[in-house]
């Protein structure tokens, strides 16, 4: 407790909840960050090996991700220790104890947990019945776009989106740049679609088997097909490409890097090594404060992750106000590329990281809703603010 109590701020975290049920094994803790604006919301993380510390940071990232773009909402993030591999009733019988579990949170109507790294919307759904709240209409996120969910594409639409706002701030096009892509899930795999999509040549694929890379590109559309029938192994045993260390993912000689794993695995001690260019994130806090700034100084423009990866906030709010798959994508669009753009040109004019102002920015926000002891927005003026923030 004495080191999880150095992550405490100005803004939170108000309060960390464990919950635990033996007899099937399940393992939880949920962390709330603020909620100042009346509620919290984030998504529900399934992995072996997460820890406290890693779900109050992901906490933090959904509230400054929520404050950057106006949404009325405090960051809030949930962590299950299991193998996200699990299938059938042991899945089904892990999220069913977590949803009863955290059931007074929903109850008090301060946090909404969506689906993040080792989870999907069918699993929200589970703990969601566990827990006693309403069986929700027909969700935007599980329509399919191309033979697969919306929530495949999203997140994924969304960090191009940000890739490409930043090269056209460096000056130099998305079509024909080179990306590594760490991941190819539901989200690395929409990145890599739309990547090949807008012109630009994935390179170099990795995910938890391993890492691939031809400097001649990739072949996304086979490589997606193969994803079908292998799962994670179609990386491995795609061919023509060399196989790689997973770690090089972040250092090869590319234009464009997209981590989409775990927080903080470029650091001081490796920032050196990064040739990208420009890096817009699937994954929250990949880089650390301090190699931000070195990536700064460094003339290499590092998108806010917390700004990259709207992508699933954006949906859920279109889901929620019964918006279009046509909406998703407008929407990220007329949000994600001028906020990157925005903060991009301040950071350069503060010479600080886009990173350092954002956050700085956000925290501004959070603070001053404090203050000023705004009400909670009740749940229809909500939805109408979503339509007007959404332009929907």
């Amino acid at each position: 407790m004495p080191e999880l109590m150095k992550t405490v701020d100005e803004i939170g975290p108000e309060r960390i909840f464990h919950v635990c049920d033996p007899s099937v094994g399940m393992k939880g803790v949920v962390v709330v960050d603020t909620t100042v604006f009346g509620r919290a919301g984030g998504g529900t993380r399934m992995l072996p090996d997460i820890t406290t510390e890693e779900i109050v940071w992901l906490a933090r990232a959904m509230t400054y991700k929520y404050a950057t773009f106006g949404f009325p909402t405090g960051g809030a993030k949930a962590g299950i220790w299991a193998d996200p591999n699990i299938i059938g009733e042991q899945r089904d019988a892990i999220l069913r104890a977590f949803g009863k579990a955290v059931s007074p949170l929903f109850s008090a109507g301060v946090v909404g947990l969506g689906a993040d790294m080792g989870t999907d919307a069918a699993d929200t759904a589970i703990f969601r019945e566990a827990a006693g709240l309403p069986t929700r209409g027909s969700s935007l996120a599980q329509q399919e776009k191309d033979g697969e969910p919306i929530e495949n594409h999203a997140t994924g639409y969304g960090v191009v989106v940000a890739a490409k706002a930043a090269c056209e701030f460096a000056g130099m096009g998305l079509d024909g740049a080179t990306v590594a892509i760490e991941g190819f899930g539901k989200v690395g795999g929409g990145v890599a679609r739309y990547m090949v999509d807008a012109g630009a040549k994935v390179v170099a694929i990795s995910n938890i088997d391993g890492a691939i890379y031809n400097e001649n590109g990739l072949d996304i559309s086979k490589l997606l097909e193969a994803r079908k029938e292998s799962g994670d192994r179609a990386v491995q045993e795609y061919q023509p490409a060399r196989h790689i260390d997973r770690a090089e993912i972040y250092f090869l000689p590319v234009d464009i890097l997209i981590p989409g794993a775990r927080p903080h695995v470029i650091d001081k001690g490796n920032v050196s090594r990064v040739q990208a260019k420009v890096i817009s994130s699937i994954a929250n806090i990949p880089i650390t404060d301090e190699a931000e700034e070195i990536l700064y100084q460094r003339g290499i423009y590092s998108v806010p992750d917390f700004i990259s990866n709207i992508g699933g906030v954006v949906l859920g709010a279109c889901s929620g106000i019964g918006g279009t798959v046509d909406d998703v994508f407008k929407s990220l669009r007329e949000l994600v590329g001028p906020i990157t753009l925005n903060v991009l040109a301040d950071a350069g004019k503060e010479a600080i990281s886009p990173r350092s102002l954002a956050v700085r920015r956000a925290t501004e926000k959070v603070l001053k809703a404090r203050t000023e002891k705004r009400p909670a927005i009740p749940e229809e003026d909500r939805l109408k603010f979503y339509r007007e923030l959404l332009k929907i």
